[in-house]
């Protein structure tokens, strides 16, 4: 639940400034950019599995993975929501996205136009999420193949709600997993099978504070793949809890989990990568038996009725070479910055990259949080858009380490 509520601004958001995207770390050296998706068959079970477009034979895979989502929602105001001049909220971050094999991130609403609401709030302003089929569609055409629904708000609008949500995702080819209705998931690509689970202390979720419910789904999932990825949405929130605490953290008296036992666990049941998101800012990042975990990687695109004070519009992507055998390859961190009421944005001053390189340092005496690729990385073509065809216009341009 975000700590206060920003109302709608008359400001408009300004156009994007194409520059913005030469002076930023963008893609890995070597890796072509994915320009489009074919049809892939509707997912009905976790035995269902999608082949994606086959790329170049390679042993690495590429993620982008991102924080808490929402796009914008509909309750109690359709006031709430981004007004159609706006356009895909996302689309700043698209050239960006669509560079790597796989988009990863945590869908913080449910997604439906009629669901009622089932969350009690008492007299105060209720913090439910219900994202319109019409603005989820813009992950979609972001290309996330995976969104979690592990967390405190995909239950907002209860069995309903969550029907609704995974109808949207069943409909639109994305994975996703840790909801009593559909706990695991898998997708292939590259004739690599991966493998999704996920976990939150919170109604509807697989419970992260069981570790025999952990080890138990994570021994299910783990001979169906090559890779496996658990997320987790967990850990107190707000400004004054970036620092990733070694105990368990109690937060308006809910045990929101001990972030590390359980990110270590994970690990040692057969996790290749852990990412974390819950506290709405970010948190540091570590290696553990030579497998990566990001504790937190705060909002992403949070429209509308989260607090976007600083540090909380803090926006990392993460992008993550990972073999097809589990061997951590190399990560970087791009830098976001939320404007207005919560549009992503290519950030010049790097805050992501500079809070999350700290806070490893800090808390896990990790120092390997890279900015960059490549000085030598070319920007991408991407023609999905107006503005991803000026962005293919300069694939020529050389990205500029900052």
């Amino acid at each position: 639940m975000p700590e206060s509520v920003h109302g709608a601004k008359d400001i408009r958001l300004f156009t994007f400034n194409i520059i913005g995207l030469i002076a930023l770390p963008c893609i890995f050296s070597g890796n072509p950019c994915i320009e489009s998706f074919a049809e892939r068959k509707p997912f009905i079970n976790t035995a269902d599995t999608p082949v994606l477009p086959q790329l170049p034979v390679t042993d690495t895979i590429s993620f982008s993975i991102v924080g808490d989502m929402m796009v914008g929602s509909s309750y109690p105001s359709s006031l709430l929501l981004p007004v159609d001049t706006e356009g895909n909220i996302l689309q700043h971050a698209m050239p960006f996205l669509q560079c790597t094999d796989l988009r990863i991130g945590n869908l913080e609403s449910a997604v439906s136009d009629s669901a009622a609401v089932y969350k009690q709030c008492g007299m105060t302003q209720c913090f439910a999420f219900r994202t319109p089929v019409k603005c989820a569609q813009w992950y979609k055409e972001a290309g996330f193949e995976y969104l979690n629904l592990s967390n405190n708000h995909s239950f907002d609008f209860g069995s309903t709600g969550v029907q609704h949500t995974l109808a949207f995702l069943r409909n639109n080819n994305i994975r996703t997993s840790g909801v009593t209705q559909h706990p695991i998931d898998t997708l292939t690509i590259r004739n690599v099978r991966i493998g999704f689970v996920s976990f939150a202390p919170h109604n509807n979720c697989l419970d992260m504070n069981n570790d025999s419910v952990v080890q138990a789904y994570i021994a299910q999932v783990r001979p169906m793949c090559d890779l496996l990825v658990v997320f987790f949405h967990g850990g107190a929130e707000g400004a004054q809890r970036m620092h990733t605490p070694r105990k368990r953290e109690i937060f308006y008296g809910q045990n929101r989990g001990d972030v590390v036992h359980f990110s270590r666990l994970c690990v040692d049941a057969g996790a290749d990568m852990v990412i974390g998101s819950g506290p709405h800012v970010v948190r540091g990042m570590e290696q553990y038996k030579k497998k990566l975990i990001a504790y937190s990687l705060g909002n992403f695109a949070t429209y509308g009725q989260f607090n976007l004070k600083h540090p909380s519009n803090v926006a990392p992507l993460l992008q993550v070479k990972i073999t097809n055998k589990g061997t951590l390859v190399d990560h970087q961190v791009l830098s976001f910055i939320q404007e207005g009421e919560g549009v992503p944005k290519p950030d010049t001053a790097q805050q992501a990259f500079k809070l999350i390189r700290s806070l490893s340092k800090q808390d896990f005496g990790y120092n390997e949080v890279k900015e960059t690729w490549a000085p030598e990385a070319v920007l991408p073509a991407v023609e999905a858009t107006s503005l991803q065809a000026a962005v293919g216009r300069l694939q020529t341009a050389r990205c500029v380490s900052l």
